[in-house]
């Protein structure tokens, strides 16, 4: 039987999201973002000499299969006072918005995106946890050992920078191997997949958003592995932190507080996201 043309959209946006361009949902409705995705994608391909079909065949039995492991949100800070390294707010938006608590909007916004995407994949088993669900501050070392006592795959933590009230972008840190990590090429491949979805996000909704990258030379306590217990273990913990944002930078307090798109935009990042995370479970089964 040949594939219909709704089938064929959904194969083509898995393609671009496994190669790391976040292509929209997996619906077969193409839209802007699916056209940005490919965009890029053939922009990477022109970059390396490459056509489109040079870079290997489409899978054409390529389905949608159920989805499993244990996912930890870390919304970053919380609370009024430090705790074990952890301030209680660093970054403040123009408009008053504090750091700690789009974290928790945010972390709350992935875990439903996460498991709504889990219920349209049968036979998913997808468990998702919060270091903390409200204004309450926890150690560095006490969120990672959140992920080592859930046993979880994949560890995100949730922050938003603030530098002088111009400076943006868009930024995800892991832990060098020259700091002690174990498994930096895993942690290094999740982190391009959670950038690439935030960046792209953005983009589409804010010309002005700029990517960042992803950097390894980071010493950061909650991503430790120790704390994780990665030295000890065969099933390491995939762990990064999302830098979203310069909240501190009147568009973007506008493009995620104040404006009239913002609860959109709040929720398409948060979609991305989660389905950064879906595709990193799903590549490393």
């Amino acid at each position: 039987m040949a594939a219909s043309i709704e089938d064929i959209k959904k194969l083509a946006q898995i393609t671009l999201r496994d190669k790391g361009f976040y292509s929209g949902n997996i619906d077969g409705l193409w839209d802007s973002g699916s056209n940005n995705a490919y965009a890029d994608y053939m922009s990477h391909l022109s970059e390396g000499g490459q056509q489109l079909g040079e870079e290997g065949a489409l899978d054409e039995d390529a389905t949608i299969g159920p989805v499993k492991g244990v996912v930890v949100l870390d919304p970053g800070h919380g609370g009024t006072q430090k705790v074990g390294g952890s301030s209680p707010n660093n970054a403040t938006s123009p408009s008053g918005v504090l750091e700690k608590t789009i974290t928790l909007d945010m972390a709350k916004l992935i875990r439903k995106e996460l498991n709504q995407l889990a219920t349209q994949r049968p036979g998913s088993n997808l468990k998702v946890h919060l270091t903390r669900t409200s204004d309450e501050n926890i150690g560095l070392a006490d969120r990672a050992r959140v992920a080592k006592a859930k046993k979880a795959n994949v560890f995100l933590s949730i922050h938003c920078n603030g530098f002088n009230g111009a400076v943006r972008g868009t930024e995800t840190l892991i832990i060098s191997k020259q700091n002690g990590n174990v498994n930096v090429e895993q942690d290094r491949a999740l982190a391009q997949r959670i950038q690439t979805a935030m960046v792209t996000t953005l983009k589409r909704h804010d010309p002005a958003a700029f990517d960042r990258k992803v950097k390894d030379h980071q010493r950061l306590g909650v991503l430790k592995d120790v704390h994780l217990q990665n030295p000890n273990t065969n099933s390491k913990t995939r762990a990064c932190l999302a830098e979203l944002e310069f909240i501190d930078v009147p568009a973007v307090d506008s493009l995620l507080n104040t404006g009239p798109t913002a609860k959109t935009v709040r929720k398409d990042l948060a979609r991305s996201m989660a389905e950064a995370i879906i595709d990193d479970l799903e590549a490393n089964n």
